[in-house]
């Protein structure tokens, strides 16, 4: 989930808003497609035989990274720029100054340490896996909310008030193209 500026069912889950449609529209549309997909008796999937090892690698860096910078202070200073720089009522000027201040802040994810080493109710090592994801989708959303011109469902852009159909009818895809934090 997360935000998106569209026509359909309230931005396709504008921050958890209206949760109950979603699990009704969202999820039989999933279960259809399962049973679409997967017929009675297909053979499982193989996965390889190194499946995961990525992600324990990644959660294990972070479970044992030793940097100086607590994970609530970066949270902190993330939650301030997007609050301060992509506001529900957002300019131009400071969604230009937002992308080079949440690059700062991804690039500050490096200094994060945590203390708690343990492999059980470890809250630290989970808020610092959130922090990272919500870094990531911080960048995504200042990056591509500056590049729409104009207002629509939860972006209102005060540069440029109006829904503009003839250009921006049409969804914001973005990704990261390697890990930045």
């Amino acid at each position: 989930a997360g935000e998106a500026g569209c026509a359909s069912v309230h931005g396709a889950n504008r921050l958890g808003a209206n949760s109950l449609l979603d699990l009704v529209v969202f999820g039989r549309q999933a279960a259809d497609t399962t049973a679409e997909l997967v017929k009675p008796n297909s053979p499982a999937v193989k996965l390889p035989a190194n499946a995961g090892q990525e992600t324990i690698a990644r959660m294990d860096k972070l479970r044992n990274s030793k940097g100086p910078l607590p994970t609530a202070t970066l949270r902190r200073e993330l939650q301030v720029s997007m609050q301060k720089y992509a506001p529900v009522y957002r300019n131009a000027d400071d969604l230009a100054k937002g992308k080079s201040v949440i690059m700062e802040v991804m690039k500050k994810f490096k200094d994060v340490g945590i203390k708690d080493r343990s492999m059980v109710w470890n809250t630290d090592l989970i808020e610092t896996l959130e922090l990272e994801n919500l870094i990531n989708q911080a960048a995504q959303e200042m990056f591509s909310a500056e590049a729409r011109k104009e207002s629509r469902g939860a972006h209102a852009h005060e540069n440029f008030a109006d829904r503009d159909d003839t250009n921006w009818m049409k969804h914001t895809l973005s990704w990261l193209d390697k890990p930045y934090v």
